[in-house]
């Protein structure tokens, strides 16, 4: 018997709308339908957000499992009136939640020059292993630099090869010890087969989307490795370049890769927008298992 599940991406801009509201409750509704979703620029103890962990937040609303990985961690601690510290860290990165439980997670830090103009952050991709009834594989939710395509290639081939990776690195931990410690839990794998979701902050004409795609040809074949990644948009039937998830300047930088085991899988994709929670646009996928 056959499964449908959805994946979505989103970049919520820490809640922050069209309208300059910030309302994690009409960016959770855009996305309620998805099972497993990736999210970016979800943030943890910023005074603009209201203080809160924003990832807890709306894994709580959804009623989802959820693991989120953060670059960027400074201190936001304070000494409260009866002199006790309070630690608290300033956190803005990606979370990965699913209707599945989350088997193992790590944070891949990706490489960044330092700027002496302009303002960037540490980027990272926060790699999760959903259980799903129907087999165990990887998500990840990645945001690439949105300042130039100099900082952004780099990045995208330094993911490129810990994706590669990963299979062969092992999970959380290997091999079997005592109960004491694996809690008679089974050793976690990491699967061959992934997503790899996010805003890429470039469109498939650019360099960065062949270091995960391939090259095309002048014929306009795309070549993609076979240990290269799958545009699911494109599998749905979409071209490269149609589509708007970002509606400022109507490009759509976000982004649904797969292995390509992946690509059979799809039936359908689209973008929302409608959704007025963020300056970008939830991207949907619907997969058959």
């Amino acid at each position: 018997m056959s499964t449908t599940f959805v994946a979505a991406t989103y970049n919520i801009q820490f809640g922050r709308g069209r309208d300059g509201r910030i309302d994690l409750g009409r960016i959770v509704d855009a996305v309620r339908p998805a099972d497993v979703i990736a999210w970016q620029e979800v943030e943890q103890n910023w005074t603009r957000s209201g203080g809160i962990d924003q990832a807890a937040d709306i894994a709580e609303r959804l009623n989802q499992y959820y693991v989120f990985g953060s670059g960027f961690d400074v201190d936001a601690s304070r000494v409260r009136e009866d002199g006790r510290l309070e630690n608290r860290r300033r956190r803005f990165g990606n979370m990965v939640s699913s209707r599945w439980p989350i088997r193992s997670t790590r944070t891949l830090l990706l490489p960044k020059r330092p700027l002496h103009v302009g303002y960037d952050v540490y980027r990272s991709a926060t790699e999760a292993v959903v259980e799903a009834p129907f087999g165990a594989f990887r998500v990840y939710s990645l945001h690439l630099s949105h300042v130039s395509p100099g900082q952004r290639v780099p990045q995208a081939r330094a993911f490129v090869d810990l994706l590669g990776a990963a299979p062969l690195n092992g999970s959380a931990w290997d091999g079997t010890y005592e109960e004491e410690w694996t809690e008679g839990q089974p050793t976690p794998i990491l699967p061959v087969r992934a997503l790899v979701m996010g805003d890429l902050n470039c469109t498939a004409a650019s360099h960065e989307y062949a270091v995960f795609c391939g090259e095309r040809t002048d014929k306009g074949v795309r070549l993609t490795p076979a240990d290269g990644l799958i545009d699911l948009w494109v599998a749905a039937g979409h071209g490269e370049l149609e589509g708007r998830s970002f509606l400022k300047d109507g490009t759509k930088i976000d982004h649904i890769l797969g292995t390509p085991d992946m690509a059979d899988l799809v039936s359908r994709a689209w973008i929302d927008e409608q959704a007025a929670g963020s300056d970008h646009q939830p991207l949907f996928v619907e997969l058959r298992r």
